[in-house]
């Protein structure tokens, strides 16, 4: 095994201990903030300590692209949930529906079945929910949901996806806000993507 530059072993040991505090690994991302590198500089360094011995990564990391599959201590099942972009909390913006990065999260924090993907928050229209901008939120495909449940869906045929509570109406859906500034957006014209499931706040910014 090949010895680490000083930079690269302070990378290492911030693996180590995320995973030991989180159980599941880093993403690129939070590797960039922590040491103030830019996503490709954090992702170079990944690549370095792969190509070292030192970590390995479930798919590769050119793959994965944030996904460092490093564990220490007690094995634990996983699940890798891909992020597939953003979502406004807000006004609904046109979702980057293109793979971003996985990363991997105990099973039993799932605690169901089902396939699941996450999408970064943008805004403060649901804060009232306890969702703030920069949240991720981790969210279980679904097609239908009932009156009350906050979802993730498609609004129209623009491709634009938003974070709301949903309500059914005799002439619309309703997509209701978790902030007064804001008002509810009714469509008839609505595709449920999934149901909220968790949030992943980064206490660390």
């Amino acid at each position: 095994m090949k010895v680490l530059t000083p930079r690269q072993q302070e990378i290492y040991e911030f693996i180590k201990s995320f995973i030991e505090t989180n159980s599941y690994s880093p993403a690129v991302r939070d590797i960039s903030s922590r040491f103030g590198f830019t996503v490709k500089a954090a992702h170079d360094h990944l690549k370095a300590l792969e190509r070292k011995g030192f970590i390995h990564s479930t798919e590769g990391i050119s793959r994965s692209t944030g996904i460092v599959g490093f564990q220490v201590g007690k094995t634990t099942d996983t699940t890798n949930i891909p992020v597939l972009g953003s979502t406004a909390a807000g006004l609904p913006i046109l979702a980057e529906e293109n793979f971003d990065f996985e990363f991997s999260v105990p099973t039993s924090m799932l605690s169901s079945s089902g396939r699941f993907f996450a999408l970064y928050v943008e805004g403060d229209s649901m804060e009232g929910a306890g969702i703030f901008d920069g949240d991720l939120a981790i969210i279980k495909q679904a097609e239908v949901a009932n009156n009350g449940e906050i979802i993730v869906a498609r609004v129209g045929d623009e491709n634009r996806v938003t974070l709301k509570r949903f309500y059914y109406t005799p002439h619309a859906i309703e997509l209701r806000p978790e902030n007064p500034k804001y008002g509810s957006l009714f469509s008839q014209d609505i595709t449920i993507l999934g149901k909220l499931h968790m949030i992943i706040r980064n206490y660390g910014k």
